[in-house]
């Protein structure tokens, strides 16, 4: 005991590695013998289990696919569109509604359900409006598909997949909710792919196993790529287990079932019963190779272990000592997103150490750029500070020099630039109330309207509820003046520009949007990632939203969305303040 004690660690550790081993492997090959002689029968019932535990899965899912069409057919849109559908309106007026109809679908479907592959909604005249692939239905499988609606009487019923659509088809009958009639206006398809929903869900309880779904004589999953015969071959079994060995394609399977008690579907496990003992065959002999194994490189095991403990250990301290010196170019970027190999307790310390430094680096770099945005923006506007007291009296003079002779506009207008010029010159305040920047947008208004007269159709629709709210000084302006340049000014006729504000929860959207000659999506994005040089020299897209993320966080911004020819919509996401 007194020369062990003596030991160095990495010996001690070696050892102690020995001596586990062996014992783990006297263990393991008392216990593995006991453990094949009952692994038939776990076997069956575990492959059993497995199949139970896929359908109740898939089950689930439909059920959801159920619960999604129900919310599609008592959508009070889809109703209403069609109800003036079933009223055969004129062709331009019903073509309008089934694009909305089409909208909509999208709207309910697109962010619910991966496994929809189309949904399709026909009205009371017969005529289509739907969302997903495109696919043409014969004549035949249509008039077949709205049948099989009205025999459910508004209730889900299932078409199997066929020569004409390997996927497996929803249908259900529309009927009026409001009024409450339940006179059929409709009938809803959903087009489901089937083959995905089960391999996502369903597993496979073995190796080389396969899932078969089956209703009655039709097959449900999967759609001819089984042999025809071995299809034909599965039936009920009369097996109280729930599985049987039986001869399929001449040789001996393993086939257990289980019944949905949602669909009626038997739900099949098939899996080759010779390979299953050769499986145990081979796993017997690895076993006693690996143990061997094992033993001849159980040193090499302990050494590294062993130094795998003591080298991590002292890279941390040279890393400590190097920031004690307040080296931090020392943890350069390679050092700080280098991978962590073990993630013991050694190396949860280094991860969690380098983590810190990252963060007290990012930290650095962010207070950095938050300066660099506000000297930026403070540079913007010092730079219309050209002798601000000449301006002041200059425009002052104007002004009663013009109510003096009588012209209102030339006064009104000197009022407004003066305005402007003291509020983009005044950087007291980084951040404003939603009030205080609409004075600002209402004088700035007032000068275009001085200068476009009727071209210029502006409204602002801006409750007073939302007077309160924070935002970031000359954050509206930019963007009226955004519209004003590229939407109002290339246009011959008037231009609509609309200022308004929406609650969402606890966030606040104040939209500026115009009629003008819009941009393409690609323009967009690339004017978001700062890759377009503009024609202006002000405040740009890519200042405002560095600007709101610095002051309120990450969660805002601005988006935009524009499309030629059709406007272009600027949102500004705030948080919702009431007060302060």
């Amino acid at each position: 005991m007194k020369a062990f004690r003596n030991l160095r660690i990495k010996v001690k550790l070696f050892l102690m590695i020995i001596l586990l081993l062996i014992l783990i492997i006297l263990l393991a090959f008392g216990s593995l013998y006991y453990s094949y002689s009952i692994y038939d029968k776990q076997l069956y019932e575990k492959s059993s289990r497995l199949l139970n535990l896929s359908s109740t899965t898939v089950d689930t899912e439909l059920k959801k696919l159920e619960t999604l069409s129900l919310n599609i057919i008592a959508d009070s849109r889809i109703q209403q569109g069609l109800k003036e559908l079933g009223g055969n309106p004129m062709e331009y007026n019903g073509y309008t509604i089934r694009r909305t109809l089409a909208e909509r679908l999208w709207e309910l479907i697109s962010s619910d359900d991966r496994y929809v592959q189309s949904v399709h909604l026909i009205d009371s005249q017969g005529r289509e409006s739907k969302y997903g692939d495109s696919i043409l239905f014969s004549e035949q499988k249509n008039v077949q598909m709205i049948q099989e609606a009205k025999r459910g009487n508004g209730a889900v019923r299932w078409l199997y997949p066929d020569a004409s659509d390997p996927m497996l088809i929803m249908v259900r009958e529309v009927r009026s909710y409001e009024p409450l009639t339940l006179k059929p206006i409709g009938t809803l398809f959903l087009r489901i792919n089937i083959k995905r929903l089960v391999e996502d869900y369903a597993g496979i309880a073995a190796e080389n196993s396969d899932i078969i779904l089956k209703s009655g004589p039709s097959m449900v999953y999967p759609y001819r790529e089984i042999p025809e015969n071995t299809a034909e071959a599965l039936q009920p079994l009369a097996s109280p287990e729930g599985y049987v060995i039986t001869a399929l394609n001449g040789d001996a399977a393993f086939v257990s079932q289980v019944k949905s008690p949602y669909t009626g579907w038997i739900f099949y496990n098939i899996v080759p019963y010779n390979e299953i003992f050769q499986t145990i065959i081979w796993l017997k002999n690895s076993m006693i190779v690996l143990f061997i194994a094992a033993v001849i490189v159980v040193d090499a095991i302990g050494m590294v272990f062993a130094r795998s403990l003591t080298k991590p250990i002292e890279s941390l301290i040279g890393e400590m000592k190097d920031i004690q010196k307040g080296d931090l170019e020392s943890l350069d970027a390679d050092a700080l997103s280098a991978p962590i190999q073990q993630m013991d307790e050694v190396g949860l310390l280094h991860r969690n150490f380098r983590l810190m430094m990252a963060r007290i680096q990012t930290l650095i770099k962010e207070n950095y750029a938050k300066q660099l945005t506000i000297k930026e923006t403070e540079f913007k506007a010092l730079q219309a500070q050209i002798n601000p007291h000449f301006l002041y009296n200059t425009l002052e003079s104007i002004n009663w020099m013009a109510k003096k002779n009588a012209q209102k506009e030339i006064s009104s207008m000197a009022v407004s630039l003066g305005f402007l010029l003291r509020t983009s010159i005044s950087l007291k305040q980084n951040t404003i109330t939603l009030g205080e920047e609409l004075d600002i947008v209402d004088h700035y208004i007032r000068i275009q309207t001085y200068r476009f007269r009727s071209r210029l159709d502006f409204r602002m629709e801006v409750p007073d509820a939302y007077l309160t709210a924070a935002l970031p000084k000359l954050t509206l302006q930019p963007l009226l003046e955004n519209a004003i340049q590229y939407g109002l000014e290339p246009k011959i006729g008037p231009c609509t520009i609309r200022v308004y504000a929406e609650a969402v929860e606890d966030k606040l959207f104040l939209v500026v949007e115009d009629n003008g000659a819009g941009m393409e999506e690609e323009y967009v994005q690339r004017l978001l990632q700062g890759a377009v040089q503009t024609r202006g020299t002000g405040i740009g897209l890519l200042n405002i939203r560095e600007r709101i993320q610095l002051t309120f966080g990450e969660p805002y911004g601005i988006e935009v969305e524009s499309r030629k020819g059709a406007g272009t919509r600027v949102k500004v996401l705030l948080p919702l303040q009431q007060e302060g």
